[in-house]
């Protein structure tokens, strides 16, 4: 990744206020297998929009709660 910060893999989840059919997205994604990676902890994270209105500011993220993983 070209990017100015080391990227760390994650999954993130979302929701919608309005009923929202995702299945394209989903049959899009249907046989995807990206490079494994391995999980060593889990972490609850809120987003905060910016809310500035200034151009390019970046969301700011909270962990609300973080859980260690182990073999």
């Amino acid at each position: 990744m070209d990017e100015h910060r080391p990227y760390i893999p994650h999954l993130a989840l979302a929701r919608s206020r309005v009923p929202v059919d995702l299945a394209p997205y989903t049959a899009a994604l249907d046989g995807f297998e990206g490079t494994q990676w391995q999980v060593d902890g889990f972490g609850l994270v809120r987003s905060h929009p910016p809310a500035s209105g200034v151009p390019r500011e970046q969301p700011r993220y909270e962990v609300v709660r973080a859980w260690p993983l182990g073999r």
